[in-house]
């Protein structure tokens, strides 16, 4: 019943989404590892069903970390325990062969025992609804259910994605870029530039500048060279709009980690201290700033751009799994490392996004990084004026959104 290829197919496409080509991986089924594996790091380890199969749950589990470093993801595939009696049934009427051990375990189960391990789960998501062909009726079941989530807890397959914890690694120092994305920003740049904190001791600060007509490119060579010790440099971005720029800076940046500053003077520079330091100790590995704690005044956020916000805001954390009130903030942050497996598969969704926020968001989620979030202080623009238009880039966001959550549904 459950050994037919329709079936293996669909675990089959649902780990390709999850695991990159060309990374290393380690495959458990059960309690052994082979002797030529001791001394080797792993970026996934996946447990196929292993845990159904352990004798020694918490053996199994506190071993993984010699097989660990930084960023390895565990991959834990576990079939829903709801499913148990379906699949005795199966078995007593030879419609599937007879295993010897089932360990029948939920979703919170395993994530207290990985936790008590010093491991982290970042993402959970559940696949298939009707694990066999039946005609076509199969296929159809699973539609039904990629599309209407009540159906979640039905499902047969289960995946959780979960990560070293910070502790099992040294903190120690890790240099930093900081992207500042502009276009037509030209009276801001000197008044960032003598507000923006020493962060660390290895810092560089990157200008994307996108095509300005006011003077900003003049203006930021200006500023290098009258500020020589604050190791600034320039790049002009190739495309147009703030997620090429995004990508153009982040893909330039030489140092350990990123973080976003976006160059219209609205966000509190010394909050960046709070992001480095949060992603120098590991606590989560891409974070977004939010502008939904401090009051906002209505000059700084109109109301349809705060309810898209918070709309925005809602739907990712109910589909993604992990919470964030604000995805379209001017302060982001991530290591150069996991931008850099991110960057390789920008647009992975078949979509164009203009602002880069949705693709830092959906590559972050699709790779199992650690979400996080810290406040961050929003003021009123001074000079300019919003890139953003409300009703034509909301729906376009929109678009996005029902388009990506379709998406990590059927994979």
């Amino acid at each position: 019943m459950l050994s037919n290829k329709y079936y293996k197919k669909g675990i089959k496409n649902a780990l390709a989404f999850i695991i990159y080509p060309g990374k290393t991986v380690l495959t458990l089924r059960d309690n052994n590892i082979p002797p030529e594996k001791y001394n080797q790091k792993f970026d996934y380890i996946f447990l196929d069903r292993a845990m159904e199969r352990s004798s020694d749950l918490m053996g199994l589990i506190s071993n993984l970390n010699k097989y660990c470093h930084s960023q390895t993801r565990i991959l834990i595939y576990q079939r829903n325990y709801l499913w148990q009696w379906i699949i005795n049934l199966s078995e007593s009427l030879h419609l599937k062969r007879k295993e010897s051990r089932q360990n029948w375990l939920s979703i919170g189960d395993i994530s207290i025992y990985f936790s008590s391990c010093g491991f982290e789960v970042t993402r959970i998501f559940k696949r298939t609804l009707c694990p066999v062909f039946a005609f076509g009726l199969g296929p159809l079941i699973n539609w039904i259910g990629t599309l209407l989530p009540f159906f979640d807890f039905f499902k047969l397959d289960q995946f959780i994605l979960a990560r070293p914890s910070s502790g099992f690694f040294e903190d120690t120092h890790k240099s930093l870029s900081i992207c500042i994305t502009v276009r037509n920003e030209k009276e801001n740049i000197e008044k960032i530039i003598k507000t923006l904190p020493l962060v660390c001791v290895d810092q560089e600060v990157l200008f994307i500048e996108g095509h300005s007509s006011d003077g900003t490119k003049q203006e930021v060579e200006r500023i290098i060279k009258k500020y020589p010790d604050k190791n600034i440099r320039l790049i002009g971005q190739p495309g147009e709009g703030q997620g090429d720029a995004i990508r153009a800076g982040f893909k330039d940046a030489k140092k350990d980690l990123i973080i976003l500053y976006e160059g219209d003077g609205t966000s509190d520079p010394d909050d960046l201290k709070y992001f480095y330091d949060t992603m120098r100790a590991g606590r989560f590995e891409f974070i977004e700033g939010s502008r939904f704690v401090y009051p906002l005044v209505a000059e700084t956020m109109p109301l349809p751009n705060k309810l898209g916000n918070i709309f925005f805001a809602k739907w990712f954390s109910f589909f993604l799994g992990q919470r964030t009130t604000d995805v379209l903030s001017g302060i982001k942050a991530i290591s150069k490392k996991d931008f850099d497996i991110l960057s390789e598969h920008w647009g992975f969704l078949g979509f164009q996004d203009p602002f880069g926020d949705f693709e830092l968001l959906y590559g972050a989620a699709r790779m199992g990084l650690k979400f996080g979030e810290i406040p961050m202080r929003y003021y009123p623009r001074v000079y300019g004026s919003s890139k953003s238009k409300v009703f034509k880039h909301g729906f376009y966001l929109i678009k996005m959104a029902i388009k990506g959550y379709l998406i990590f549904r059927k994979h």
